[in-house]
């Protein structure tokens, strides 16, 4: 019998904790004023790490990346809502366009990111809903005025990672010079002998 102990790769570690860090730096750009509120940047970030990390990856970035933000401006009423919001977001888009899309033709690789993304941006608009409806006690007027923001936000940071990501060579390079995470194979498992019971 041997016991077997799963370990992430160094690649898989630095590229989780690269997208983290720039996740909180996007999130620190002066958001961009807009009729229906402000917008604010991480979101291309973090749909861009859903299109190149697995989905556990994806939700740290994601999630700690928002809430690493969070806590660092002292607003600690939305450092925990931040965390499953922005997790879910990109994790959901992950798995959908690592896994439920999987076997569509890869040619239009881009499509299939878009629709993962709007399922993610909906996890978004449908959250701080009924976080600002529900959960800080700001009403379900105000709930409703942040719905436009939020959705110029997720359309934005859905163009910014798809351009970014397939617009341009950027996944394409990365892939070709074995840059990329091969998130199937970078969970290594170790084997260890166990000693049998005498």
């Amino acid at each position: 019998m041997k016991n077997k102990k799963a370990l992430f790769t160094t690649k898989w570690i630095a590229y989780t904790a690269m997208l983290t860090a720039l996740v909180v730096a996007t999130t620190a750009i002066p958001p961009a004023p807009t009729p229906a509120g402000n917008v604010y940047w991480c979101d291309g970030a973090i749909f861009l790490a859903a299109y190149l990390l697995d989905p556990f990856a994806a939700f740290i970035v994601g999630g700690l990346g928002t809430f690493l933000y969070d806590l660092c401006l002292g607003n600690a009423a939305m450092m925990f809502i931040s965390l499953v919001i922005h997790g879910l977001q990109c994790a959901l888009t992950s798995a959908l366009l690592h896994y439920a899309f999987a076997r569509l033709p890869k040619k239009f690789e881009p499509v299939w990111a878009g629709l993962a993304s709007i399922a993610g941006a909906a996890i978004v608009i449908l959250g701080y809903f009924l976080t600002y409806w529900l959960i800080t006690g700001k009403g379900y007027e105000y709930a409703v005025m942040r719905i436009p923001g939020n959705i110029i936000q997720e359309v934005t940071g859905i163009s910014i990672a798809v351009i970014i990501c397939y617009a341009t060579t950027f996944k394409k390079q990365l892939m070709k010079n074995n840059l990329l995470p091969d998130f199937k194979n970078e969970v290594l498992v170790k084997e260890k002998p166990c000693e049998e019971n005498s």
